[in-house]
């Protein structure tokens, strides 16, 4: 390719919520487009683009639909005095910060051919990537320390019924089974953001089913409810509150909570959550040198992770998920989450350019 533009790093996105920058393909003039839900993610990956230049970096945003070859895309976005344009030529970097899951065929094997070759780096080490994106291979790597988890085989009730039958056993069984009440979360195996999350009443086979019927593309695991209302409260609120832990090149960067809004159990900001950041100290010792333990065991310095946590009502602690491509987006109206969000950024820039070799930033 004549025309091949190249770049210290490539951020690839999801394509079902950025749009390609592909002439023709749409008129949108931001790679999120306007009044979408998504669109304040336009400032974020401005930042993101706009930290690079600062760091000496060259970088280009491009999306999972655009993925041509090993490190190439068919187009790209750069920003430019806070205004996004589209560059319709093929890009390439070595260097792949990757936002995108493979959820669905066509990506999965866009993914494949993005890494084809051995010279393509994705910033996240790809075992703890393909760990954390399946909740099962979690669990199972990580059972002392997770919460029971049973996967669902087929969308049918005998299936449904010999899980629940399974996970009860697990409940039972469970040397702190009195943290597990009786009624099963069932989430998307794959999933985040709090989508396809649903808690239904023991016996409740028939409207298990009903949701899985409803989109019989997701694959769903089971789980038991486990009561964390009170486990962990943050100026003596009493709510469903999840414990966030950053880690980049093996040590925490940062903390947080997610607190559920009222009547809710799910915490994903997705779902309502207010996010609010913790110092280390804030935070449980016991619950912190669990998650040290956890990532040592894992032992991936070279990742951009994160450990989700839940204490339950009993003060036991209990790895929900990881995750290797947490959110750098924040809430506009809260200063102080803009402020850490673009620390974490700016951590991330730095640890790219290293990796990329430059040997100077710009201030």
């Amino acid at each position: 390719m004549n025309n091949l533009v190249r770049f210290d790093v490539l951020i690839v996105y999801n394509e079902s919520l950025a749009v390609s920058a592909t002439g023709g393909q749409n008129k949108s003039k931001t790679p999120f487009p306007k009044g979408s839900k998504n669109e304040s993610y336009n400032i974020v990956y401005g930042y993101f683009l706009e930290t690079c230049q600062r760091f000496n970096l060259k970088a280009a945003f491009t999306t999972s639909a655009d993925i041509i070859g090993a490190g190439t895309c068919r187009s790209f976005w750069q920003i430019k005095n806070n205004k996004w344009f589209k560059v319709d030529a093929p890009g390439y970097s070595a260097q792949i910060f990757d936002k995108f899951s493979p959820t669905r065929k066509g990506i999965r094997t866009r993914r494949q051919l993005l890494f084809s070759s051995p010279e393509i780096r994705p910033f996240n080490d790809p075992d703890l990537y393909n760990l954390f994106f399946d909740k099962q291979k979690t669990y199972e790597r990580l059972f002392k320390d997770a919460i029971p988890t049973i996967s669902l085989l087929d969308n049918s009730l005998k299936s449904i019924n010999n899980a629940c039958k399974t996970l009860g056993k697990l409940r039972r069984d469970h040397p702190a089974s009195k943290d597990f009440g009786t009624e099963i979360v069932m989430k998307d195996r794959f999933g985040a953001g709090g989508r396809h999350v649903y808690k239904f009443k023991s016996g409740e086979s028939d409207r298990m089913l009903a949701a899985i019927n409803r989109n019989t593309r997701v694959s769903y695991i089971i789980q038991p409810f486990t009561k964390f209302d009170q486990g962990f409260t943050y100026h003596n609120n009493p709510a469903s509150t999840d414990i966030r832990l950053v880690y980049l090149m093996g040590e925490i960067v940062q903390s947080y909570i997610r607190v559920a809004k009222p009547g809710e159990f799910r915490c994903n900001e997705h779902q309502g959550g207010l996010l609010t950041y913790l110092t280390l100290g804030e935070i449980p010792k016991a619950l912190v040198a669990k998650s040290n333990k956890i990532a040592k065991e894992l032992d991936k310095k070279c990742s951009l992770f994160t450990l989700d946590f839940i204490i339950s009502n009993n003060g036991n602690a209990y790895l929900l998920e990881g995750n290797t491509g947490p959110g750098l987006d924040w809430n506009m109206a809260l200063k102080e989450n803009e402020t850490e969000a673009k620390k974490l950024i700016d951590m991330v820039v730095r640890e790219l350019t290293v990796r990329a070799g430059v040997p100077k930033y710009l201030n």
